[in-house]
């Protein structure tokens, strides 16, 4: 099976500075989640329109087509709950190392 990095994540190294490094990590995961989040929006909106846009049974006009759409849709919707939760962490990540580790001054 082919290895998949996350390029943006990966390239970041927990070495010197942890301070800093946690810094960086926590913006590129925030950075991440809210592209992705960004994408499974449009994909819910797209694929919920060319789901709601398929005949469906003709006793009920199509109205089954538009609700089995926005079942499938809502899993999409989901998803992009999930990626700004994980946008929320990634910015708590460096405060929550600042809090526990840092030097008290």
């Amino acid at each position: 099976m082919a290895r998949r990095d996350i390029t943006e994540l990966s390239t970041i190294e927990f070495t010197g500075s942890l301070g800093a490094a946690f810094l960086a990590y926590g913006k590129q995961l925030t950075e991440l989640a809210e592209r992705w989040g960004l994408e499974l929006e449009i994909a819910a909106v797209d694929a919920e329109a060319a789901m709601g846009s398929m005949k469906g049974h003709l006793l009920l006009f199509g109205l089954d087509s538009k609700v089995r759409a926005r079942r499938v849709a809502k899993r999409l919707k989901r998803a992009q709950e999930l990626t700004a939760a994980m946008a929320e962490q990634g910015q708590l990540l460096h405060r929550t190392y600042r809090k526990h580790f840092a030097p008290k001054q």
